[in-house]
């Protein structure tokens, strides 16, 4: 009865959609030669300007062992398209991925900046099409609900959703997804782009073995910390040991290296025999911040410095319609510089040679235009370079371009530093497509630009990619690869048989922990047993300030402050007394520090300072803690009875409140959650501080936030949007809480 339901379905949907090519017969015929199956999702006119190449293109990939559907129509949401791919997912052979060619309805998502890794714009300040996150997760994670909010009248292709109540929290996507969507400058003609593209893709299929990687650290990425730097090529070693022989070829790249490093990447990344090149960097959707201002030990250069950024200044001031004369006084007297150090400002020869220097420091799409970008696959770890939904956007332009690149990893939005951006990459070696890769580790903003097919060459005859397509079904794989010796084939079974929660595993986790010799595999487990949530999750993270890979110490540092319990206080100063020169670790630190209990703190400082008494200087760094944490203490004591006032103004009460979406300072949670059923709260107030709570999904406090927001839940005295929110936050605190995870839908 499912098979003759499943096909009912599909005729069904040929009967409301244009599927082309396939036809309606052959979306019900055997399908015992293909192990799985691929969607092909584009808009009609798209559709017929650029038919022949689709068609070359699904061929290709139907040699290659894939059944291919080729759906378009003039669809009139994008639910349309999801409820599709999600009857193929569940069909037989089961769907492995999509691609979205041309004009497919964007999906922009409301109440989930959460599963982001750092975007939290305020809904009541920014419209929708800002507010909301443009993400195919709504295309590609089944299991999330959504409720539809309306089409955007002025930007046709978004679609605004609202992250359901009910859904689950968090992301795991089913499928892997690609936007074929070009970035367009002036004069061109998109569907040329398109067509070039895919005909690109087709002649240069499988021919490419992986190599060659290049990385790219620019200024500011990872707090320019030297640890960060190198304990990232420490663990690429592991990833891909063959690249550090003369079979192979890997490079590492640093802003530091040159006063200008533009010229030097844009030829790399144009060097022929370039498959990869990661690139750390901070942007924008049309920028790439390469350089800052460069680090000089000269006088003259050290002034010329300060001079370039006076001036700076200055010009902004003007533009502001500031005055230029209090400026200049202002910055004079800040800095204590003449103020001829001003001179020339306005003076266009300046102007030209600063703004100039200014444009070498970056690359812009205008630059990517001009080349020819070969490296095969790119990933972007800035910010907004993947913003797909705009008509110009950097990934796009090199994607799109003249050269080899065939897709790119990127962000929609902004993203957070302290990710773990390579995470399994080396899994790519193993002829792993590029979609079954970046599934493993999606979360809202990040976004396959190009074939998401895509993959490299390999002597592997495992197939890789139908286990990974189809997990449920492979358990004992997964087990056989936990003792795999390549380290992400183990974090890939760590990873999937994590997914059950089971507590058996999380045992097995921690002993794996504490016997693995590989860095990679110790940073995975550490990272699926943040989702436990248990006490080997405490044990490990207890340990891991201590971990030699740089990575392992800063996130765990981060993991601290999540969860704000006493008994990680030690381990959390060992950083502050013990790991002075790891500097993104230690800024994670002490922002962990400023949220746990100030007075465990300063009853715990004078003993662990002995402890490290041999750091020189201790007694000196002992007393400065403890002014920060009584500074700390105060201030944010102040900050909650401001916004517990009635007298206190509103937007400041507003401001206070949205403050703890960031900064999760677990020793006023209590008070903040009897502040959250207070009758007398006003109910803006009390909705913003139920979603604040949402994000304290570790803390010490948890069952005091619970058992409010679930007060304010059952209130039927209150709002139905304010009880809503209090049943999301539920949602939200229950995905990590191992006594609630009847509330969660794991999969494996």
């Amino acid at each position: 009865m499912r098979n003759r339901f499943l096909i009912f379905l599909l005729l069904g949907f040929c009967a409301l959609t244009d599927v082309v090519f396939t036809g309606c017969e052959s979306a019900v015929q055997s399908t015992q030669n293909n192990k799985t199956s691929f969607a092909i999702v584009v808009d009609p006119v798209t559709k017929q300007k650029v038919e022949s190449s689709i068609l070359a293109y699904k061929e290709m990939l139907e040699s290659e062992g894939l059944k291919v559907y080729v759906l378009s129509d003039n669809w009139a949401s994008a639910d349309t398209i999801r409820e599709t791919l999600k009857s193929y997912y569940h069909s037989k052979p089961q769907l492995e991925g999509a691609v979205f060619i041309g004009d497919v309805p964007i999906p922009f998502v409301m109440d989930a900046q959460h599963l982001t890794t750092a975007y939290k714009r305020n809904p009541g300040r920014y419209p929708l099409h800002i507010a909301a996150i443009p993400s195919d997760r709504f295309y590609d994670d089944f299991d999330l609900e959504f409720d539809f909010i309306e089409k955007d009248s002025v930007r046709p292709l978004n679609y605004y959703y609202s992250l359901a109540v009910n859904s689950p929290q968090y992301v795991r996507s089913d499928i892997y997804t690609g936007r074929i969507k070009p970035s367009i400058f002036p004069g061109e003609d998109k569907y040329n782009l398109i067509e070039a593209y895919l005909n690109k893709v087709v002649s240069l299929r499988n021919n490419t073995e992986l190599d060659f990687l290049m990385t790219f650290t620019g200024h500011g990425y990872n707090s320019n910390a030297l640890t960060a730097w190198a304990g990232e090529k420490l663990a690429l070693r592991e990833q891909f040991p063959e690249l550090y022989t003369t079979r192979g070829r890997i490079e590492f790249l640093e802003y530091r290296m040159d006063e200008f490093m533009k010229p030097f990447l844009l030829s790399r990344l144009q060097d022929p025999d370039l498959d990869i090149a990661v690139l750390h960097e901070h942007g924008a959707p049309e920028i790439q911040l390469i350089n800052g201002t460069p680090d000089v030990s000269s006088v003259p250069a050290s002034i010329e410095n300060i001079k370039k950024y006076l001036r700076s200044k200055l010009r902004v001031a003007k533009d502001q319609g500031r005055s230029l004369s209090k400026t200049k006084q202002d910055y004079m007297a800040r800095y204590e510089v003449p103020e001829a150090w001003f001179d020339g400002t306005f003076d266009k020869e300046i102007m030209d040679q600063d703004s100039v220097y200014s444009y070498n420091m970056d690359i812009y799409t205008e630059d990517v235009h001009e080349i020819s970008p070969e490296a095969k696959f790119i990933m972007f770890d800035a910010c907004f370079n993947g913003s797909y939904h705009k008509d110009r956007y950097l990934a796009g332009e090199y994607v799109f371009g003249k050269g080899s690149t065939m897709v790119a990893f990127a962000n929609s939005v902004n993203s957070l530093q302290d990710k773990w951006p390579n995470e399994m990459l080396g899994l790519l070696k193993w002829g792993v497509r590029v979609g079954n890769w970046a599934k493993q580790i999606n979360t809202m903003e990040t976004h396959l630009i190009g074939d998401p097919t895509y993959y490299f060459k390999t002597n592997s005859t495992f197939d890789y990619n139908k286990v990974i397509a189809t997990p449920g079904d492979n358990r004992s794989v997964w087990e056989e690869l936990l003792t795999a010796e390549d380290p992400d084939l183990q974090c890939l079974a760590i990873s999937q048989l994590s997914a059950s929660l089971d507590s058996d595993f999380s045992n097995r986790l921690r002993e794996l922990y504490f016997s693995s010799p590989s860095f990679v595999v110790r940073m995975e487990i550490l990272k699926q047993l943040y989702h436990y949530n248990d006490q080997n999750f405490k044990q490990v993270l207890g340990a891991a300030v201590s971990d030699p890979y740089e990575l392992i110490r800063r996130t765990a540092a981060g993991y601290i402050g999540d969860c704000g319990d006493d008994e990680l206080i030690e381990p959390l100063l060992k950083i502050i007394f013990d790991d002075n020169y790891s500097k993104r670790v230690r800024s994670n630190a002490y922002g962990s520090l400023d949220f746990m209990d100030p007075d465990a703190l300063t009853q715990a400082l004078p003993a662990i300072a002995q402890k490290y008494s041999y750091v020189m200087n201790s007694s000196v760094l002992r007393d400065q803690l403890l002014k920060r944490v009584a500074q700390n203490k105060k201030k944010v004591t102040d900050y909650f009875e401001y916004a517990a006032a009635d007298t206190s103004v509103m937007k400041y009460r507003m401001q206070e409140i949205r403050t703890l979406r960031n900064y999760y300072y677990h020793f006023v949670a209590d008070d903040y959650a009897r502040l959250l059923t207070r009758d007398d709260l006003d109910n803006d107030l009390r909705k913003a501080l139920v979603e604040a709570f949402g994000w304290f999904t570790h803390s010490v406090q948890y069952e005091n936030i619970v058992k409010a927001v679930g007060e304010v839940a059952v209130n039927e005295n209150l709002p139905e949007d304010i009880r809503q929110e209090a049943k999301r936050t539920l949602n939200r605190l229950a995905v990590f809480n191992p006594s609630a995870r009847l509330m969660v839908t794991p999969k494996l």
